[in-house]
């Protein structure tokens, strides 16, 4: 069944909402907190807060700034319907990166870029996720072989 405007409308309000307030919630910052460092009165920011409004996406970015998380991660919980999404690039700003990188190559080669096919885009877009997916790994053995040398060495010796 095809849902109506205004279900996905409401749906895309609470998604919002529980995004930013678990976004504060872990910066530990006061709503009055974060409404100040956006120009906001109090009253207007729980408004915001709650999915209030049209979606605004010059608040969003004001929000991101008030507790250093990633607007386009935020504007991507949207679209892909998880706060997660948000959650794992507030500190990294992964998605924003992604968003500054594309803007940067779109405005190199301009018009060029509507010569590159669908399977060409794929592979050039695998190839970094593949990278960092591997840097993490690495990172992962490198810590359980650490722990798993070291940490016995912590306990005191048998007699």
């Amino acid at each position: 069944m095809v849902k109506r405007p205004t279900e996905d409308l409401e749906r895309q309000r609470q998604l919002l909402s529980k995004t930013l307030k678990l976004i504060r919630g872990l910066r530990r910052l006061s709503a009055r907190t974060v409404g100040e460092a956006m120009g906001m009165p109090l009253r207007s920011y729980y408004s915001f807060e709650a999915g209030q409004g049209p979606l605004d996406i010059a608040k969003i970015w004001r929000f991101a700034q008030a507790t250093d998380s990633d607007p386009a991660g935020i504007m991507d919980t949207l679209m892909l319907g998880s706060p997660e999404h948000a959650l794992r690039s507030m500190d990294n700003k992964i998605v924003s990166i992604q968003l500054a990188s594309f803007r940067r190559f779109s405005d190199k080669v301009g018009d060029r870029m509507t010569h590159i096919g669908p399977s060409i885009l794929i592979e050039a877009f695998k190839r970094p996720f593949d990278s960092l997916e591997d840097h993490l790994d690495k990172r992962d053995e490198s810590t359980e072989r650490w722990l798993a040398e070291n940490l016995p060495k912590m306990l005191p010796p048998e007699e």
